[in-house]
């Protein structure tokens, strides 16, 4: 559980590092705010450890303190590049939530069939073989199951965003889902 929800904040940490980038000139008020987050977010992470379990309804509130410090940043640097109207960006946060819950699924489905594929592989054992057979085909079925997910929510946002806007926040949460695969495969990569 420990080991668990320190992986949960050092994410948290590592979106926050990449965030200010996202932001158009590093002397607005969202990339201060999201420096400051990130700088407590890493001291908070340093002073918990994952070995006391005592903190961790601490740790838990800090978590999601980062988590909706990093959400809101994200938001303003949205709108503001996007230039969106009120009734857009509220209309945006909606269809957010609506699929938010579906997209944290399959990526959560995704990691762990990389991870089993990962040690199926590496066990070198040809017994495995249907094993990693059957996860080859779970991870195209949940790569086909995020490009469905994407269609419906692209469908969604053509109701009010125009193409520009659109194809501008595609390229910002492809930019923003490659640093966080990115900085997790590091993490990951100090761990095995």
């Amino acid at each position: 559980m420990n080991h668990r929800l320190l992986r949960r904040g050092l994410c948290a940490v590592a979106l926050l590092a990449f965030l200010p980038q996202l932001v158009e000139g590093q002397g607005n008020a969202a990339a201060r705010e999201a420096a400051r987050a990130r700088r407590d977010a890493r001291r908070e992470a340093v002073l918990q450890g994952a070995d006391q379990p005592g903190r961790n309804n601490a740790a838990m509130a800090e978590r999601v303190r980062v988590e909706n410090t990093l959400r809101e940043a994200l938001a303003r640097a949205v709108r503001q590049r996007l230039n969106l109207t009120d009734p857009q960006a509220t209309r945006l946060m909606e269809v957010n939530r609506r699929f938010s819950e579906d997209r944290i699924k399959l990526a959560r489905d995704e990691m762990r069939i990389r991870r089993d594929l990962r040690q199926s592989i590496a066990g070198g054992d040809s017994s495995r073989s249907p094993e990693t057979a059957r996860l080859l085909d779970d991870l195209l079925d949940t790569q086909r199951q995020r490009l469905e997910l994407q269609q419906k929510e692209q469908a969604a946002l053509s109701e009010f965003l125009t193409p520009e806007q659109r194809a501008r926040y595609i390229a910002m949460m492809e930019q923003l889902r490659r640093r966080i695969q990115a900085r997790a495969d590091s993490i990951r990569g100090g761990d095995e």
